[in-house]
């Protein structure tokens, strides 16, 4: 952006990294979650923790072929473009785990899930270079680092306060995929932040 490359300082003063923030944060915190509090799930769902350990291989071959996926759509249309779109197969997924009541639609969730998170992997590589220049990259994806981690403690630790207080992992879905929802909002406005600043000059 601007035909410049921008320091970690600079990033961080830009509106466009906070727009980013919740996607940054979505996959690390409820992945996270969703794995953290699978034998509670497969509790609720009346289903033995082994049924749902059964779908896994599903999530990872789903997340490596979109990873692949990806690359091919980053090289066509640009990171930015992708940003309000990746994560709604992710939002789709946690819908079906809210409503599933059978393994079998389970299984759909997992190849949902692990849609978006082949795509994180790949964007996560992509979007910062694309918008900020590679002069200071390794300051700006230990940044980044930094607020996904930030995510992987988030994530388990309110989803358990709400298993706690009664609200099952399960029924909680519907709140993180209006999260995912959200966080795609706010990617596509980052978006035009980015298509609007491409083309100006540094000092324009």
């Amino acid at each position: 952006m601007q035909g410049r490359n921008w320091t970690r300082v600079q990033v961080l003063r830009t509106p466009l990294f906070w727009l980013m923030v919740p996607a940054l944060m979505g996959p690390a915190a409820w992945g996270t979650a969703f794995f953290f509090h699978q034998v509670h799930l497969a509790e609720v769902k009346g289903w033995t923790h082994g049924t749902l350990v059964s779908l896994f291989p599903l999530y990872t071959v789903s997340a490596v072929v979109f990873l692949q996926i990806a690359g091919w759509l980053v090289d066509r249309f640009g990171s930015t473009r992708l940003m309000p779109v990746y994560l709604l197969p992710v939002a789709a997924g946690f819908c079906v785990f809210a409503l599933a009541r059978s393994p079998a639609m389970a299984a759909l969730g997992m190849v949902l899930m692990g849609a978006s998170v082949g795509m994180n992997s790949t964007l996560n590589s992509t979007l910062w270079a694309e918008c900020f220049g590679t002069r200071h990259i390794g300051s700006i994806r230990a940044m980044i680092a930094a607020v996904m981690v930030l995510g992987t403690a988030i994530g388990p630790g309110l989803t358990g306060v709400l298993i706690d207080s009664g609200i099952d992992y399960a029924r909680q879905g519907w709140g993180v995929a209006a999260y995912f929802v959200l966080a795609s909002g706010l990617a596509w406005v980052a978006g035009r932040t980015v298509t609007g600043a491409a083309g100006t000059k540094a000092g324009v």
